[in-house]
């Protein structure tokens, strides 16, 4: 965990700009997912500044919608603190929130340019993927995102207790939480074991990017990359879910984002099988 990745010293005015690793992350996250994009732009005849233009109002869209999301889900936590609402940069988002808010962004853009929706959304998926594991990166920096116990586990991992300039506890996540089920103790410098839930979902978005990718060129029509996604991505989510220590559950079953994944899974699957079957017309 490293929350500040490294700072920017101004000497005349004696301090310094920190870099969060998880915004940091980000940045990377999106220079990636964009470079690859513009790649497959041109190789499918489109102008890749259009792309270039698209991701930008994608992921300014898609911060605000997984912001909001994760506000909403947690509004508890920052009711008595609304300016830490704009704290972005300690973590906090919710990928769906903003998939929904690029879904609606994607397809204001698209008309507004007269570009092919289906194919451009196709374009964008295996970016899409890629993008959620370099962002899973800055959240295993950030601390957030943290998983189950998991002693048993050799790769498991331990979160520091981390203290605030005046020496009070003040983290990690994970820290926090175990401490408030009370198995550890202020006194203790670690977490106890827990799963790299963060790593998990790199190495799955990852394998996710590269599937997304071989099936692009074997589609059908248009669209079916997009629903490939949309029954891979939720069981990666689910499982995740399920690992994962830092989200609620409703009726103790499922969370927020393991209700959305069964739910986009068989929408998704049902309509990726009627695609699949369903002949193509010969255009001579």
């Amino acid at each position: 965990m490293r929350r500040i990745l490294f700072e920017i010293p101004l000497p005349f005015l004696q301090k310094s700009i920190p870099i969060y690793s998880y915004g940091f992350m980000l940045m990377i996250a999106f220079l990636v997912a964009i470079t690859i994009a513009r790649w497959r732009a041109r190789k499918e005849g489109i102008d890749p500044n259009k792309i270039t233009d698209l991701g930008i109002y994608l992921v300014c869209a898609g911060i605000l919608g997984a912001r909001l999301f994760f506000i909403v889900q947690f509004f508890e936590d920052y009711k008595n603190n609304l300016l830490s609402i704009f704290k972005i940069y300690e973590g906090g988002l919710v990928y769906y929130g903003g998939l929904f808010a690029g879904i609606v962004t994607l397809f204001v853009y698209v008309k507004g340019h007269q570009l092919p929706f289906f194919k451009i959304i196709d374009m964008l998926m295996p970016s899409a993927a890629v993008g959620l594991g370099f962002g899973r990166i800055g959240c295993f920096l950030n601390g957030c995102c943290f998983g189950k116990l998991a002693s048993h586990v050799p790769w498991a991992v331990q979160f520091p207790r981390t203290l605030d300039k005046m020496g009070t506890v003040d983290g990690s996540p994970a820290f926090l939480h175990q401490y408030e089920l009370g198995f550890v103790h202020l006194s203790d410098a670690h977490t106890l074991p827990i799963h790299p839930t963060q790593l998990y979902s790199f190495l799955s978005d990852i394998a996710l990017f590269f599937i997304l990718s071989a099936f692009f060129k074997y589609r059908k029509r248009d669209g079916e990359v997009l629903l490939l996604f949309g029954i891979i991505y939720p069981v990666i989510r689910f499982c995740m879910e399920a690992l994962r220590d830092d989200n609620p559950l409703f009726f103790n079953l499922f969370t927020v984002a393991q209700i959305i994944s069964i739910g986009m899974f068989i929408v998704s699957l049902s309509l990726f099988t009627l695609s699949r079957l369903k002949p193509v017309r010969s255009t001579a």
